[in-house]
């Protein structure tokens, strides 16, 4: 199961608003771009989605900008890796033999990888990335 390009800039966004510790401090959608290495634009798209998920919320004004709906505890990967790439959407799957047992095994792996990711949260995984910030020296400015 690859993620698409779309659920790793959601997961970067997340775990830049994760990193902020959740305090009610926002950020800005330029910002969130620049420390995740997200074009612009795609970014303004990516939380537009993340904010239809439920998994952020948006404030308004001179301050406004991002921060997470509940806590990076309560976020599972999997929540955030079905939403984004969508996985309740229908596939055409071909009707014959090959298309049968191909269609069953890649559904058996993406339910192991949902496990993967069900077992995960958000905060479990900015807290890996923190570690490996500070490891490099990186305590306040960083790109993820």
């Amino acid at each position: 199961m690859a993620a698409t390009r779309t659920t790793e800039y959601a997961v970067r966004a997340l775990v830049a608003l994760a990193l902020e510790g959740g305090n009610g401090r926002v950020k800005q959608a330029a910002s969130l771009a620049q420390v995740s290495g997200t074009p612009g634009k795609f970014m303004e798209q990516v939380l537009r989605l993340l904010r239809q998920g439920g998994f952020i919320v948006s404030r308004r004004g001179s301050g406004g900008g991002y921060e997470l709906a509940r806590p990076a505890e309560k976020i599972r990967m999997s929540e955030v890796v079905e939403w984004v790439d969508g996985k309740g959407r229908g596939r055409d799957e071909p009707r014959d033999v090959l298309g049968e047992a191909w269609g069953k095994l890649r559904k058996e792996s993406e339910a192991a990888a949902s496990r993967v990711l069900a077992a995960e949260s958000l905060a479990k995984l900015a807290e890996r990335v923190q570690a490996k910030l500070a490891a490099k020296g990186k305590t306040t400015e960083y790109q993820i």
